[in-house]
């Protein structure tokens, strides 16, 4: 057995829902089929993970961790007690945030390496250069590193065969975590990348747009293996874009179908992809007969020129079919929605709340994600813009980044009535209570967790937000500014919920 690694997944702060950290069990269970000890530690769901961090790095050769923005403030006092107790340990900070921020992650004292992109080649590669005592980190395709008191990123690496790719150790997960994901979700990937070029997303900047797919029969025999090994019954397919390669994902479907695989799974195909143009009803039928319970889309935006402006390449009715054929094969359906973006009037949000509610006419089940506030990340086009029309302040370190509760700040300056657009998220969830008859049920747990005043003030939240909503009525928006304060008072952000 070779060198210790220790890998984690970092520590949020708030455990909502487990969610099986897909991305990071790759990389760890690529270097232990490469013959290292690795130990993995999912900080977001063990109580007691801060005093197995660090008695697993006292004689680890690396520490690897998943880093978002909002992480950071929970990792740097990790990283602290990491390199107190083994100085000599090399810290590894791979995800979202290395990625569009690599020199400024490297650079931070605690941070001896920054990978872009794809981890399981890079990782290794790193981890084999630093047991081999070597120095000299120039040939390693992309990571951001420390030289001479400045760090420098070599170039971008190739993207995997995900062929090669083992199936995921979960056995390197706790038996909590092992038991949260039987009794709930697992996630697996049949596909990484999205050739989409929407001006919001992290896809864009990370230049994640190749599609690189696994063989249908690779993936199936992955889900039998989940089902027999570990008594999966519910599976997350994360990839980016789902049925953008119809063959492949039919050849799926029909996979566990012939096989008798008695589960249930959903993904997240793109709003087009629901048009009777793209796949018929005897398609989405196989769909359902294979187990998918749930699609999930981003929607975004009722309004024509919110649309075009994000590069989404659909219509508001577009979004409609979609939920209208789900329903039909008797598949819920997800639909995500933003708001506060720059340019956006009133009268523009008020169409997204006017399509959000004609959703819920077709069909009440279906569950709405937002409207959630607009984040710009770097390298984007609406970042850009934002940048470029409104001054837009990043922090330059990355410490910088542990005060920093969403990007943009708390007042972004692109939005005009800024307690309306943050209280939207809020106001759509508590909408569909009421319209569902779940609004007295969820007040009641309200009751018992906050007491009798927050339980009346959702109720009455509710009855309104479910009166505006259906008749798209957005005047004396007093009930708004009472939640505003409500959550002055708590000291909280609504758009994070």
């Amino acid at each position: 057995m070779k060198s210790k690694i220790v890998m984690i997944y970092p520590p949020t702060g708030n455990i909502v829902d487990y969610n099986t950290p897909t991305g990071t069990l790759y990389v760890a269970t690529y270097l232990q089929e490469k013959g290292y000890d690795v130990r993995f530690i999912d900080c977001s769901v063990e109580e007691n993970w801060h005093e197995r961090v660090l008695e697993e790095v006292k004689d680890a050769l690396c520490f690897g961790s998943y880093c978002m923005s909002i992480h950071i403030k929970h990792l740097i006092p990790l990283l602290k007690d990491v390199k107190r107790i083994n100085p000599a340990i090399k810290t590894v900070l791979g995800g979202a945030h290395p990625t569009l921020f690599p020199e400024q992650t490297a650079a931070d004292p605690l941070v001896d390496f920054a990978v872009i992109g794809e981890g399981e080649e890079t990782m290794l590669e790193l981890v084999q250069m630093i047991e081999a005592g070597k120095t000299d980190f120039s040939e390693v395709k992309g990571i951001s590193y420390k030289h001479k008191g400045k760090a420098l990123t070599t170039p971008a690496r190739e993207f995997i065969d995900m062929d090669t790719l083992p199936f995921v150790d979960w056995s390197l997960m706790s038996q909590k975590a092992l038991d949260s994901m039987k009794t709930k979700i697992a996630r697996i990937q049949t596909s990484r990348g999205c050739p989409f070029h929407c001006s919001f997303c992290i896809n864009v900047v990370s230049k994640n747009g190749k599609m690189r797919y696994r063989s249908p029969q690779k993936v199936v025999d992955e889900i039998e293996h989940m089902i027999k090994t570990y008594g999966v019954k519910r599976f997350g397919i994360r990839d980016e874009v789902f049925l953008l390669n119809r063959q492949k994902a039919k050849e799926i479907a029909q996979g566990i179908i012939d096989r008798g695989l008695e589960i249930t799974w959903l993904a997240n195909p793109h709003v087009k992809f629901l048009r009777e143009s793209w796949i018929d009803d005897e398609y989405l039928d196989l769909l359902k007969r294979s187990g998918c319970t749930k699609l999930q889309c981003g929607g975004e935006s009722g309004n024509q020129r919110i649309l075009d402006m994000l590069h989404k390449t659909v219509t508001p009715e577009d979004t409609l079919n979609f939920v209208k054929r789900t329903k039909k094969h008797g598949i819920i359906s997800l639909v995500a929605f933003m708001t506060g973006l720059p340019t956006e009037t009133r009268a523009e949000q008020l169409q997204t709340l006017k399509l959000i509610w004609g959703i819920m006419e077709i069909a009440p089940e279906t569950f709405i994600n937002g409207a959630a506030m607009f984040r710009p990340y770097p390298g984007g086009e609406l970042y850009e813009q934002c940048v470029r029309d409104y001054n837009l302040k990043m922090p330059i370190t990355f410490r910088g980044w542990m005060d920093v509760e969403t990007i943009g700040g708390t007042k972004p300056p692109w939005i005009k009535d800024l307690y309306f657009s943050q209280n939207l998220w809020m106001h759509t969830t508590f909408a569909r209570y009421e319209n569902l008859g779940q609004l007295t049920g969820i007040c009641k747990k309200i009751y018992k967790k906050y007491g009798l005043l927050p339980a009346i003030g959702a109720y009455l939240w509710g009855k309104v937000s479910h009166y505006r909503l259906k008749h798209n009525y957005y005047g004396f928006l007093i009930d708004f500014w009472l939640l505003q304060a409500y959550w002055h008072q708590r000291g909280e952000i609504p758009e994070l919920s």
